[in-house]
């Protein structure tokens, strides 16, 4: 059931890049896009090349020095898409009560009991249709608003706005967020106010910049962004 759910992600990306008004001006090779691709059995053959194996560098950075620490109490983080796990469980050895979704039932298989371990979980489900009932202080985006097709976007924006408390935030590594619209994607290029467009009126945007510890390895520009409800 979540295998086929990850499988209709990837059909509404490619119906998205066909039915587009530039879609008949590209290339072919640049019009066409995968087949449906079977997550759970990227994840068993470990061909995951977004996968860092470690929590993002600019992750570790915001809690080795303090800027993304949970209350005394261990609030609530979301982590959408969250793979293998490596951010989630970052977030929970640094204290925070961290849900993780994925649509893989195949994830690293020691992540819901290491999560369980720290006061969190994993749960397999459609991340954008999941509810939260606004009992986080944190939603963590780092490669999933990005896999998402752009006509999807309003959605996880309704997403954060079920899961978000009152004052809670947004804090997004933007990736990739200087690659043309026209080379398609997953990863498809966004810029913050693209996000800000999704999450609607009800949040500002607080801070914006390049990052301070990128990943070496990729060639689009990546950017953390926070985002705060304010509604």
């Amino acid at each position: 059931m979540q295998s086929a759910l990850c499988i209709d992600r990837v059909r509404a990306s490619r119906a998205f890049v066909q039915s587009a008004p530039w879609a008949g001006s590209l290339p072919s090779a640049l019009a066409m896009t995968p087949e449906p691709v079977d997550w759970a059995a990227r994840y068993r053959e470990a061909d995951t090349p977004w996968d860092l194996g470690a929590a993002h560098p600019e992750l570790r950075r915001l809690l080795e020095e303090g800027l993304l620490a949970p209350s005394p109490g261990g609030d609530r983080a979301l982590v959408p898409g969250c793979g293998n796990g490596h951010d989630a469980r970052a977030l929970a050895r640094a204290g925070w009560r961290v849900t993780a979704l994925d649509c893989v039932a195949g994830v690293d298989g020691a992540l819901g009991s290491d999560l369980a371990a720290l006061g969190g979980e994993l749960v397999v489900t459609d991340a954008l249709a999941y509810d939260g009932g606004g009992a986080f202080a944190l939603v963590w985006d780092h490669t999933f608003f990005c896999a998402i097709a752009p006509e999807q976007r309003r959605a996880w924006g309704k997403m954060v706005g079920r899961a978000l408390a009152p004052g809670g935030a947004v804090q997004a590594l933007v990736f990739p967020c200087d690659k043309p619209a026209s080379e398609g994607g997953p990863p498809h290029g966004f810029a913050p106010e693209a996000m800000g467009a999704a999450l609607g009126p009800g949040f500002r945007l607080v801070s914006d910049a390049p990052v301070a510890r990128g990943v070496e390895h990729r060639s689009w520009m990546e950017r953390l962004a926070r985002f705060e409800r304010v509604d």
